[in-house]
């Protein structure tokens, strides 16, 4: 009575096991997923740089399963994609005329400064799959797909992350007079940063998708699904390239901007969605088709493995201790070996880490005398130089206009008398004939030398290494006849002491 209580407790659970290997395997699975990772567009800004943002989706899903292994799977959810572009670029818009007086032309020049805009997009998403299963044991299976989906968009805006954007009016020109060098001459500047409504509506699509990840069974119909999945819209967003500026007067009223994103100008004409992520999913599942089995096959199978079982468990115990036997001698020549192979190991390193310390101390020793050589020899030849730079300036102002290659020499000699406290330097200002010279020479003159003294001592040269001086117009270096001559004369010179 005893072993048939045995025998048919362990024929119950092996009718157990028989059922419960069926949770892998339903022919049918319904559900609720949510997917995060990489949601955005790709595009290319014609006058900036894009980059990826990130996303989600959330939604049904249904899938069947003709038999073990290939299934047909469908599903709806709602996508929220996120994309930046960063901007740093100016445009000049010429011909323009005001309502108040339409017989002046005018220029507009807009311009953005690390402006980033920020695009969300939101989209309905209808995937259909072709599924593929293979069962790992009676609680997980491997499931993925390949297939397309339909993309709606039903939503889409542009926010202004951080930067500004501008418009600056110009008149080139009034009359006889030339205003070209008064910049923001009439005009107001307008900075702003703001949100804006996508216009541009965007096209259904299609995308190419693909996931792949396991199922396991909670019980016998409900399960967890973990996954990646990736998806690319092979089809174009927009509905084509936009003749539209980013920045324009407003035609109705010239004191408002008209602000369009990145999708809605001509900055592009292309986007394509992209999607990359880790999905997880609760399902029910049921319908498996499955053979009975009955209790008489099922005693049957028991008995014969518990035979094969005895059997096997008495040629193992020998062959066990044959093989600890051998094991054992092997593991102890293993030691012997490995101690010694151990010993060798560190004198090895012991040697190398020596050579390459000695090695290391005297290169660092040959490039410090290299550097101070090279160090030398930089000073030497700039103080040789005698006047080294020409810096020029605007036509009444103090600002400074570096040509070719001059900043880069005023650095070099302002990393040198910063390091060097004997070297001085006298900077010189000079004019071109355009005003009093007893103005140019006390005033113009001396401020463009103090002006470039100003950024050598924002550079690190203490001020008591340079004096200043003004040579007003009395020096011209070009004919003050000509305004390229005296754009020339507008300049200071730096002389070493």
């Amino acid at each position: 009575m005893q072993i048939n209580k045995i025998f048919s407790l362990i024929a119950a659970a092996a009718l157990t096991i028989s059922v419960s290997a069926q949770q892998s395997e339903h022919d049918n699975y319904i559900g609720v997923n949510f997917g995060g990772g990489l949601n955005s567009a790709l595009y290319k800004p014609a006058n900036g740089t894009q980059g990826l943002g990130f996303g989600f989706d959330a939604g049904l899903h249904y899938g069947h399963f003709f038999n073990k292994t290939v299934g047909l799977g469908v599903g709806l959810q709602f996508s929220w994609a996120n994309a930046y572009a960063t901007y740093n670029w100016n445009e000049v818009t010429t011909g323009l005329t005001r309502s108040d007086n339409p017989y002046v032309k005018s220029n507009l020049t807009t311009g953005f400064n690390d402006f980033v805009e920020r695009q969300n997009i939101g989209y309905l998403s209808i995937p259909v799959e072709v599924l593929f299963r293979k069962t790992l044991n009676n609680r997980a299976a491997f499931i993925g797909g390949v297939g397309l989906a339909l993309d709606i968009p039903l939503y889409g805006k542009y926010i202004a992350k951080s930067g500004s954007y501008s418009t600056t009016g110009v008149f080139p020109a009034l009359g006889n007079y030339a205003l070209s060098d008064m910049p923001e001459h009439g005009f107001s500047t307008y900075t702003t940063t703001q949100d804006a409504k996508w216009n541009n509506r965007a096209k259904v699509g299609g995308s190419v998708i693909a996931d792949l990840g396991f199922r396991v069974a909670m019980n016998d119909n409900w399960g967890m699904y973990f996954g990646l999945y990736a998806g690319y819209g092979f089809t174009n967003l927009l509905d084509g390239a936009k003749t539209e500026e980013m920045l324009m007067i407003n035609a109705a009223n010239p004191a408002v901007i008209d602000y369009r994103g990145t999708f809605d100008s001509n900055e592009t004409g292309k986007a394509n969605l992209i999607r990359a992520g880790v999905k997880i999913a609760i399902d029910f599942g049921w319908g498996k088709k499955s053979d009975k089995v009955t209790k008489d096959q099922v005693l049957s199978e028991l008995a014969a493995a518990q035979e094969k079982a005895r059997l096997d468990s008495i040629a193992s115990a020998e062959a066990q201790a044959k093989a600890d036997s051998i094991a054992a001698a092997e593991a102890e020549n293993a030691r012997i070996a490995a101690a010694k192979a151990e010993q060798e190991r560190i004198a090895r390193e012991r040697a190398a880490a020596e050579n390459a310390r000695i090695a290391a101390e005297k290169a660092a020793q040959e490039a410090e005398a290299a550097r101070i050589a090279a160090e030398k020899a930089r000073i030497a030849a700039l103080k040789s130089q005698g006047e080294t730079v020409t810096v020029h300036f605007d036509i009444a102002g103090a600002d400074m206009h570096f040509r070719d290659g001059e900043q880069a020499v005023v650095d070099e000699i302002c990393h040198v008398m910063a390091a060097d406290p004997s070297m001085k330097i006298v900077i010189t200002g000079h004019t071109d004939n355009t005003g009093n010279a007893e103005q140019n020479l006390r005033y113009f003159g001396m401020k463009r030398a103090e002006s470039l003294r100003d950024y050598m001592v924002e550079k690190g040269v203490p001020a008591g290494q340079i004096r200043c001086e003004s040579k007003g117009q009395l020096e011209p270096v070009a004919d003050n006849a000509t305004r390229e001559g005296r754009a020339i004369n507008r300049r200071a010179n730096i002389r070493f002491e």
